[in-house]
């Protein structure tokens, strides 16, 4: 009986470093300043953001093996899970083109890839990190809320939301609008 406590025991520790490390006590801290400018290459999605992270998988391995060249990869989120079905959710998700590898972007769009261009933008910022495929959930569980509450406090219009994954970190960013 002993050894089982220990056991489990050990168990509860290890998942405990385990979720610390994946960010469980990270704060989330929130600035503003400006984001961009980007060149996205993705494909649009409309469903359950859930399989975003497959399909933006399965879109940087094709990317990859085209020998495209490029340092981070991103998600748009256009809706509000809390306020649309979630078989109506839309999203776009892909890869940053860095300017080297712009020559590129014509192959891409005939193999079905969309390009879409952002500018230098006016944004509330949270970085993240990124040590562990926990970390995406756990950056969803607190930062969104954080930014509703933010987002209402100021009272700045909702938008949807850029997150711009890194090898360590992911910036979640929405653009700054004032409601009308």
């Amino acid at each position: 009986m002993k050894k089982i406590l220990v056991i489990l025991g050990l168990v509860v520790v290890f998942i405990f470093f385990f979720l610390v490390y994946s960010g469980l006590f990270v704060g989330v801290n929130i600035t503003e300043g400006d984001v961009g400018p980007y060149t996205f290459i993705g494909k649009e999605y409309v469903g359950d953001y859930r399989y975003a992270g497959d399909r933006l998988d399965s879109i940087v391995a094709d990317i990859h093996k085209r020998n495209i060249t490029f340092d981070q990869s991103f998600g748009i989120y256009r809706d509000n899970p809390d306020s649309i079905a979630v078989d109506s959710l839309r999203y776009m998700v892909g890869c940053i083109i860095p300017e080297k590898s712009f020559n590129r972007i014509p192959e891409l769009e005939r193999a079905g890839y969309v390009k879409q261009e952002m500018g230098k933008t006016p944004s509330v910022i949270v970085e993240f990190p990124l040590n562990t495929k926990v970390s995406f959930l756990i950056a969803v569980m607190k930062v969104y809320p954080a930014l509703n509450n933010y987002f209402a406090e100021k009272g700045y219009a909702e938008v949807p939301s850029l997150e711009i994954y890194d090898t360590d970190k992911m910036l979640i960013t929405m653009e700054i609008k004032k409601q009308n």
